[in-house]
């Protein structure tokens, strides 16, 4: 098996079909991110704190594999992220052993010691291929999530919860207002400080007004839409709550429910729910072909689960989280 690195749209291109090929074997309504989401990547630069590395597995005949490395560059500076993928007509050929393998090299290479892998679980049982290849190399669970996913058409989006007294909401499309990026961006950085991390060790993000409106740069140049609702204080006018929804401009029909937080101060007034009906509602508004949100939330995170499940979200597979430390 010859592995390389996607540097041109050709390459691009086989990588995406076989991500394509495998996301429709394994999975309902989480198709492969399309070839105009990718073409910034080829650049092969840090975007937004991150710099992500695609690579592509052939045999002798056709392209068989996918391996994605992301690597965080202002935190987390000893860590990377790794996704590989085999085309469902070339598995148990060990090929997967091998991307994995590869990979793992190329983050020591770069001087990294621990690596993060999410193993789906397909629906009707675990890949107990690809839970022996984890236990093989060294790694263990660190954190049960979900993958839950929404039918727009079995679960309408219906009227959205008022905010309360003393709250008002604001929405945007794709760039926060000048006057609450600050407050967005504070929001980001305690992701990984409020959400449940198991026993995952990962260092909290850092982020700042800079970091978010690179981040909104990225997802415009990767063609993807941001559809932001936020919940400010009016009495201080911080923001006590954001969520964000990512739209593909070329192919709406499955979106991504992207991050939700509800600063600790301003918890206890039903704001995840709030910010969330909201944004469904501008979802409806401004992509009605969407048919699918995805959204993905730890097991133990039972206030997410409980506003998911209001707003009619369903269980479709586990994806834990694996931790290797090289």
């Amino acid at each position: 098996m010859d592995i390389r690195p996607v540097q041109d749209r050709d390459s691009l291109q086989a990588f995406h079909q076989v991500t394509a090929a495998a996301h429709a074997h394994d999975y309902l309504a989480l198709p492969a991110d399309p070839v105009e989401e990718l073409l910034p990547l080829l650049e092969e630069k840090e975007q937004a704190g991150e710099l992500v590395l695609l690579f592509l597995a052939s045999d002798d005949v056709a392209p068989v594999g996918t391996l994605q490395l992301s690597f965080p560059t202002l935190d987390n500076l000893m860590s990377a992220n790794l996704q590989l993928t085999v085309h469902p007509d070339h598995r148990r050929e060990g090929h997967a052993r091998r991307l994995l393998q590869f990979g793992i090299a190329q983050v020591r290479a770069r001087g990294r010691s621990r690596i993060f892998m999410e193993v789906p679980s397909p629906a009707g049982g675990g890949d107990i291929a690809a839970l022996a290849l984890m236990t093989e190399v060294g790694a263990r669970p660190v954190l049960e999530d979900y993958r839950r996913l929404l039918d727009l058409v079995k679960h309408p989006v219906g009227e959205p919860l008022r905010a309360p007294e003393g709250y008002r909401v604001v929405q945007w499309l794709d760039r926060a207002p000048d006057e609450l990026v600050d407050g967005a961006a504070y929001l980001l950085g305690r992701m990984t400080v409020d959400s449940p991390m198991g026993d995952m060790e990962y260092e909290q993000e850092k982020w700042d007004a800079t970091r978010y409106r690179e981040k909104e740069e990225a997802a415009a140049a990767r063609r993807r839409t941001r559809l932001a609702t936020a919940v400010v204080h009016v009495a201080s006018g911080a923001v006590a709550g954001i969520t964000s929804i990512g739209v593909n401009r070329d192919h709406p029909e499955v979106v991504y429910q992207w991050d939700t937080i509800v600063d600790p101060e301003h918890r206890g007034h039903r704001l995840g729910l709030v910010l969330k009906s909201w944004n469904h509602q501008q979802l409806k508004e401004q992509v009605p072909d969407a048919a699918f949100v995805n959204t993905w939330n730890a097991a133990s995170n039972t206030f997410m689960v409980a506003v998911n499940d209001a707003l009619g979200f369903e269980p479709a597979e586990a994806w834990t989280q694996w931790q290797l430390d090289l």
